[in-house]
């Protein structure tokens, strides 16, 4: 009778044990030997940062006039600099000011290409529009009143320097203190005689042209090394196209920096209203260039021969002169027979 009362007690804790653990099986509590579940993989596989569209920082006007760095972002980055009267006027103290460097237009600045802004629905766009780059956004502080318009370097990636031409870059200014309702175009000029100032270190920036390695560099066309010498041509191999002699597997060219512009300001005072925001947009507007006539000079176009004034046919441009009188395309004489 013991006996059987000891069976029915070991069988009800089995059952409540195999009970137990069923349960916490299917609760969805982490499973053994630490595996994550199949629709969370985060700590495994991370999202990539993107590349952040704008970023600030902050600048201050009236501690000198040497350029000072902007924040970096789509791959443009830059400086400013700020003129400051001399002498300075009495009570005159540093203002900060915030800086938004942006590749994004701000949604508080009309379209660069606006030539007016009137309607609802906007104004007529501009005849030749303009590329727009980054824009650079100033918040003051307080108000501020500059001699000039303050200079402007700016970081513009390889890639859009191989298209455009130095001088087809421009900077456009928005100010909402003034009430401005379109960009005024063209308030800087480039400034070749003042050296670009030293980049700011950028973490993930290519690397500078001082850290590329020798044997990347290219070879200018025309050129050939000293040390090059013509390989042999093997009888009965045709050359590949477009291949000389002596040619090696070209290296990958490096990844090049952005290339640093600077803009000088134009020399008219600008005001600046705390808490109004004064927008510059770096463009790029490609200049026009006439496309060339070939017979504005009387030169004749060799596709289209015009002909001569006298009556004398012009020879043949084979240098191999045919002799006349041979015949062309009969057969050779049979052999007499004997």
């Amino acid at each position: 009778m013991n006996s059987a009362r000891f069976l029915v007690a070991v069988l009800i804790l089995v059952g409540a044990a195999l009970a137990a653990c069923s349960g916490n099986f299917g609760s969805g509590t982490t499973p053994p030997n630490g595996l994550l579940p199949s629709g969370n993989l985060a700590g495994i596989n991370p999202t990539p940062t993107p590349t952040p569209n704008s970023a600030s920082n902050i600048v201050t006007y009236g501690s000198s006039t040497a350029f000072q760095p902007l924040p970096q972002a789509g791959g443009y980055g830059g400086a400013i600099a700020f003129p400051i009267p001399s002498p300075r006027p009495s009570g005159f103290t540093d203002i900060a000011v915030g800086a938004t460097l942006s590749v994004v237009r701000p949604s508080d600045v009309p379209d660069l290409n606006l030539a007016s802004n009137k309607g609802k629905k906007g104004g007529k766009k501009r005849e030749r529009p303009a590329r727009q780059l980054v824009y650079i956004t100033l918040l003051p502080t307080h108000d501020m009143t500059l001699e000039s318009y303050p200079r402007i370097a700016i970081d513009v990636p390889r890639d859009i320097v191989a298209v455009y031409h130095e001088n087809e870059f421009g900077v456009a200014m928005y100010n909402a203190g003034a009430k401005d309702t379109t960009f005024r175009m063209a308030v800087a000029e480039l400034d070749t005689a003042t050296p670009p100032p030293t980049p700011t270190p950028n973490p993930s920036a290519p690397p500078p042209p001082s850290a590329i390695p020798v044997s990347a560099s290219a070879v200018p066309s025309g050129a050939r090394p000293a040390s090059a010498s013509p390989a042999p041509v093997v009888s009965g191999v045709t050359p590949a196209p477009g291949a000389s002699g002596g040619s090696a597997a070209p290296a990958a060219s490096p990844t090049l920096p952005p290339q640093r512009i600077v803009f000088a300001g134009t020399a008219a005072t600008l005001k600046l209203t705390a808490n109004r925001a004064v927008t510059f947009a770096v463009y790029a507007l490609p200049v026009a260039t006439p496309t060339p006539n070939p017979h504005a000079s009387g030169v004749t176009a060799a596709a289209n021969p015009e002909p001569a004034g006298s009556g004398t046919p012009v020879p043949a441009a084979s240098g191999s002169p045919v002799a006349t009188g041979s015949p062309v395309g009969t057969a050779p004489p049979a052999p007499a027979k004997t």
